[in-house]
């Protein structure tokens, strides 16, 4: 249960009250989180915030528009249901003598407590009946007071659905230069201070009469009054304290003045019963009530003349408080050219602009869908889309066909009129033929990547008929599709189609029966999203803005990532005075998509609430503008890490030197999706800084234990070379890689120093194990040779032993068994050249000898090499324990 008593707990208390003012008591209790726009409505509409607590507030109001403001809120909450309880009493306002406010509330209302609300309800005290009633579409039904509240018989608040309940709330603001007006000084000064007053008004569009030397203009909210009074303020402080010879100010009286029935005349000033003589200059006087509305940039002042001020109809002068500077609100203002938001038409189907009508419009030329145009727009300054809109004024003078001119315009180069009129015609693309077109050949699923998916042309009459309709041959299109829809019973295309052109045939019910058939008809989320996106674009051009809501919140629904039916929704609770509430929603898309910052600034059709619009999205704008520039300070510390990081010409560093480049363009660039895209750019580039380093970590590693088993195998290799002598240079370079591979091994490879170092040290080591290598071939023959020399070295020595021994024994044992044998003349001739015969047998044998050795070395090589290599280890091995025991014994 929420208790009203708690917020009363921490108010002031007045015992001498200096001022007091009936007025509306409004207690409000919510759930969950309360949308901005509510809070942002009872201030526009002239709430007071006394007091606020957890998930409860209570509001003074001093007029009726209470009433309003609470109709409006129910309103639309029917469109967006959200648990709020609001209860209104009377209330009566206190002020002390240093100005401050506090309450006093009747004591049956202070110990009220409710429940958390399901809905959005308005209870009214029986005391306001009569007030309520006055108001056009406002009733009251009797209701059972909830339990908790007091027993005063609470009236339900009942709005007519189909009224706006606009604030009645309006002013007009003088303003009179101080001096004599036949005076020079006077004459130059207040000229000067005057035309920085008009580039003031006219970027806020207000308008202004001047009588003798005397401004008289309109403030019709107190939105544009908050804003007005601060702009003006800040300019007076920059021109009074500007330096030179050219300074454009000139002291003024000014005050704010109810406007009460008066006329936008001349004849306000001789009606408003003021002593401007005793006006301090360059304050703005306005009554205590209006001035407490302006909230908590302003300070409220009394003044020193005329009687004691006993009432808040009395006069005081505000000041901006101390800290409160300008708002920013210049970085983002652009004045929209009239030729684009003047017209004497409804509001065009395909592009929004009331210059032409839908059949005329410059779009239906216009192919394919280029995302380019909003990356040409978020090139430039935001202060340039003035300037182009000025050029198209500029350029379109004296001439009377406006669209031939905005199609020049649209085939033009990059000037900022042809960037900001491409922009312009590409705010309301989904509405026009040329995504028809893309509808027509898509494969994809759902909006917004399933449009890229684009198949062949398919169905010879529907691309005639479609063809006829972009030439302006309505006849000979309506021909083909009506052929089409005969042969083609079940398909969505010719119906599409047929809807375009109803619409271009001023038969706007026929268009959206047409497209209601295609929607039926078609088969992917895509295409169904799309018809009720057209039925709901056909529904806000002909004003019906709450209908065109819920539909294109249909369409959201079936394509949840699509944000044009969110952007659309908001621009029609613009377009029913509900500015407050769409600021929600234009954030929301925004934070998806930051191009949509530079559509709302263009958008002609936000004009209803573009001041709220503009005013709200200014605390986007200084938060990326801050952010953007200290993101920017710190381009060149990033580019020095990088240089730090990785060695010059290193893939990685490559590429991140151009994307710096791309980041350092960005940073000069004053547009909000530039600031975006460089907060979003240079953290993204950190992160992948961060990964490539551990990726690089995790490949050095691996490299380093390559390197190792590679340094091992080489080790082992080289260990069998018979002259070590000789390997002083080899073992120059061997040694190099262990020492480096032991310290790449004991860093910590997180520092930036050490990482690059190790990085240069890794191509070294890569090197000289090549180095290493190739001379390995060379150790490998000397060593292999050695090996088969030894082997066959012992081999022949075994067998010459016994072939000398077999020459030796051969020739007696001839001579023996010869004696037996009869008379032969091939061992007589033995016998008689015996020795020289026993010199050809040795050399014989000594030749087969060697070849056997020889054979028997190659077959066995191999295997005595294993053998060989193989004990050695094992015996280095045994030697290694060996040390380690001996070690741990000591």
């Amino acid at each position: 249960m929420y208790q009203i008593a708690s917020l009363f707990e921490n108010l002031p208390v007045v015992s001498h009250s200096r001022m007091v003012n009936r007025g509306y008591g409004v207690w409000m209790v919510w759930g969950g989180t309360l949308d901005d726009s509510v809070s942002r409505s009872m201030s526009d509409f002239g709430g007071m915030l006394m007091k606020e607590g957890t998930n409860q507030a209570f509001w003074f109001f001093f007029s009726d528009d209470v009433f309003r403001v609470l109709a409006r809120l129910q309103i639309w909450s029917k469109l967006n249901p959200m648990p709020v309880f609001t209860q209104l009493m009377p209330t009566t306002l206190l002020v002390d003598y240093n100005l401050n406010l506090s309450l006093n509330v009747s004591d049956e209302f202070t110990n009220q407590e409710t429940a958390l609300p399901t809905e959005f309800e308005v209870l009214i005290h029986p005391q306001l009946s009569v007030e309520v009633k006055t108001i056009s579409g406002l009733n009251l039904e009797e209701e059972r007071s909830p339990s908790g509240l007091s027993k005063s018989g609470w009236l339900k608040l009942i709005p007519d659905q189909g009224l706006g309940y606009e604030s009645l709330q309006s002013w007009y603001f003088i303003l009179i230069p101080v001096g004599n007006p036949s005076d020079k000084a006077f004459i130059k000064g207040w000229r000067s201070f005057l035309s920085e007053i008009q580039v003031l008004l006219q970027r806020l569009g207000i308008q202004y009469i001047t009588s003798e030397v005397r401004v008289i203009l309109p403030i019709k909210s107190l939105s544009l009054l908050r804003t007005f009074l601060k702009d003006l303020l800040v300019l007076i402080n920059r021109v009074r304290n500007q330096e030179g010879e050219d300074i454009s100010y000139w002291p003024s009286v000014m005050a704010l003045v109810p406007q009460k029935g008066m006329s936008f005349n001349e004849e306000v000033v001789r009606k408003v019963n003021l002593d401007w003589d005793k006006l301090t200059p360059d304050c703005p006087h306005l009554r205590y009530r209006d001035a407490y509305l302006l909230g908590k940039d302003f300070a409220v002042n009394e003044v020193r003349f005329g009687s004691e001020q006993e009432s808040l109809e009395g006069w005081c002068h505000v000041s901006l408080k101390k800290g409160v500077e300008d708002s920013g609100s210049d970085s983002i203002e652009v004045t929209i050219s009239r030729r684009v938001s003047i017209g004497e038409h409804d509001d065009c189907f395909y592009c929004g602009m009331k210059n032409h009508i839908p059949s005329e419009c410059p779009s239906r030329t216009l192919q394919g869908v280029d995302p380019n145009v909003w990356k040409q727009l978020a090139a430039i300054d935001s202060e340039k889309f003035t300037e182009g809109f000025q050029n198209i004024d500029v350029g379109m003078q004296g001439k009377e066909d406006v669209v031939a001119e905005f199609k020049k315009i649209l085939q033009g180069g990059s000037s900022y009129e042809n960037i900001i009129a491409k922009a312009l015609f590409s705010i309301n693309s989904v509405s026009q033929l040329r995504t028809l077109y893309l509808v027509w050949r898509s494969r994809g699923k759902e909006w917004p990547n399933g449009i890229t998916e684009q198949g062949p042309e398919e169905g010879e009459l529907i691309w005639s008929a479609f063809e006829s309709l972009v030439s302006e041959d309505l006849n000979d299109a309506e021909i083909l599709v009506k052929n089409a829809m005969i042969r083609f019973s079940r398909g969505y295309q010719p119906r599409a189609l047929m809807g375009f052109i109803q619409l271009e045939m001023n038969e706007p019910e026929q268009a959206e029966f047409y497209w209601q058939e295609a929607e039926r008809l078609s088969f992917s989320p895509l295409q169904q999203a799309y018809f009720i996106y057209l039925q709901a674009r056909l529904q806000e051009v002909s004003g019906e803005f709450g209908a065109a809501s819920t539909s294109y919140k249909k369409a959201f629904g079936i394509c949840p990532n699509w944000l044009e039916p969110q952007y659309r929704r908001a621009v029609c609770m613009v377009k029913m005075g509900f500015s407050e509430q769409a600021v929600s929603y234009f954030t929301d898309v925004i934070s998806k998509d930051p191009n949509y910052f530079n559509r709302i600034v263009i958008d002609p059709e936000l004009d209803r609430g573009r001041l709220i619009i503009l005013q709200s999205l200014g605390e986007l704008w200084e938060t990326a503008e801050a952010e953007a520039k200290k993101v920017a300070s710190g381009i060149d510390s990033l580019t020095s890490d990088i240089s730090q990081w990785f060695e010059e010409g290193h893939e990685f560093a490559e590429d991140a030197e151009k994307f710096m480049e791309r980041m350092g363009r960005l940073a000069k660039i004053k547009n909000y999706v530039a600031f975006r895209h460089l907060i979003s750019g240079v953290e993204t580039l950190t992160g992948e800084i961060e990964k490539r380093v551990e990726y690089e970590i995790k490949v050095i590693n691996k490299k380093v234990d390559f390197f190792r088993e590679h340094l091992k195998e080489i080790r082992g290799e080289a260990s069998w070379f018979p002259f070590p002598k000789l390997l002083t240079e080899f073992n120059a370079d061997f040694n190099y890689c262990a020492t480096k591979i032991y310290w790449i091994k004991s860093q910590h490879l997180n520092v930036a120093e050490t990482f690059r170092k190790t990085q240069k040290y890794l191509l070294q080591i890569e090197d000289r194990l090549k180095k290493l290598k190739n001379r390995l071939v060379t150790l490998r023959v000397v060593r292999d040779s050695t090996l088969f020399i030894m082997l066959l070295g012992r081999n022949f020595i075994w067998l010459e032993v016994v072939f000398l021994g077999l020459a030796l024994l051969c020739i007696p044992l001839l001579i023996y068994y010869s004696t037996n044998v009869q008379s032969n003349f091939l061992i007589d001739m033995i016998i008689r050249q015996k020795w020289e015969f026993q010199k050809g047998m040795i050399l014989i044998l000594s030749i087969l000898a060697l070849a056997i050795s020889a054979f028997k070395a190659a077959v066995v090589f191999e295997k005595r090499k294993r053998e060989l290599f193989a004990s050695g280890e094992d015996k280095k091995g045994e030697d290694k324990k060996g040390k380690d025991k001996k070690g741990k014994g000591k």
